[in-house]
This record gives structure tokens, C-alpha cells and sequence, in this order.
């Protein structure tokens, strides 16, 4: 049986805002799906979902506006990252039919729209793997 180890953000800030990530990560078997939860505490426009595979740069998978269907970026789908955006403070990310392929970081970001909103993020991962190249994928018979 193949488990693939999900590194999510803990909290990072976003323009002042406080944007809190669950679960911070999970070990999840192949063929089953995951849902992270993304929380900010303030009310913001629009919110974003990346990825990131060991050893790559952040890759982006959808912007997500309050009320609308979500913007995919090419290579990404809905059936496979279903996204659910509720309320202008909370998004879901659902990681659908796992496979070792989806072993990554996953991120959510936030951006207001005013045009006086200083809109740089800083992100810092609460808790990394030592070795995340070895840590990240375990193989079992």
C-alpha cells in the first residue's frame, strides 16, 4: 500500500490578516481523498490555493471569489481539486482520488482587492521534515 504525507501551512499573515491552515498535515493512503481547510480573519475578496512538489517553486491552483466558481489554472481540474468558497473569512481545497503523485505542500493565500490594501504575503511553515525529500513518500508492501 503506497501513503503519501501532506505538509499543509500552519498560519501565515497575509496584509496584516491572520491566515490559519487545517489539518497542518496528514499521511494519506492512496485512492482516498483529503479537505484542507483555509481560514483568515478578516473578510477578503479573493482567495488562492497552491501547491508545491519537493524541491519546486509554488505552483498555483485556483483563485477562488466569494460566491463564484472557482478560476483553475491550466493542469488543474475540478474533479480533482474541488474547491468550496462559502464566506468572504473561509475556503476548502479537496485533494481528490490521492496518488503518490500528490505527495506536496499544500497553501492557501488571500488577497483584498482595495487598491490602498498592502497585498504582499509572508507564509512560514509551522513544522517541516528534516529530510523532506526522504520524509515525504512511504512505500509499504
Amino acid at each position: 500500500m503506497l501513503t503519501c504525507l501532506l505538509l499543509l501551512l500552519g498560519q501565515g499573515s497575509v496584509f496584516g490578516a491572520l491566515v490559519s491552515q487545517k489539518p497542518r498535515r496528514d499521511i494519506c493512503q492512496r485512492g482516498t481523498s483529503i479537505t484542507i481547510h483555509c481560514e483568515v480573519d478578516t473578510q477578503v475578496t479573493l482567495m488562492f490555493w497552491y501547491r508545491q512538489l519537493p524541491g519546486q517553486s509554488l505552483i498555483l491552483i485556483a483563485t477562488a471569489n466569494q460566491g463564484a466558481e472557482a478560476t483553475y489554472e491550466s493542469g488543474f481540474t475540478r474533479e480533482k481539486f474541488p474547491i468550496s468558497r462559502r464566506t468572504l473569512m473561509f475556503s476548502t481545497l479537496t485533494v481528490s482520488n490521492l496518488s503518490l503523485e500528490d505527495t506536496s505542500s499544500y497553501f492557501c493565500s488571500t488577497r483584498d482587492t482595495a487598491p490602498s490594501t498592502d497585498q504582499r504575503s509572508e507564509q512560514e511553515p509551522q513544522l517541516a521534515p528534516s529530510h523532506p525529500a526522504s520524509s515525504l513518500v512511504n512505500s509499504r508492501p
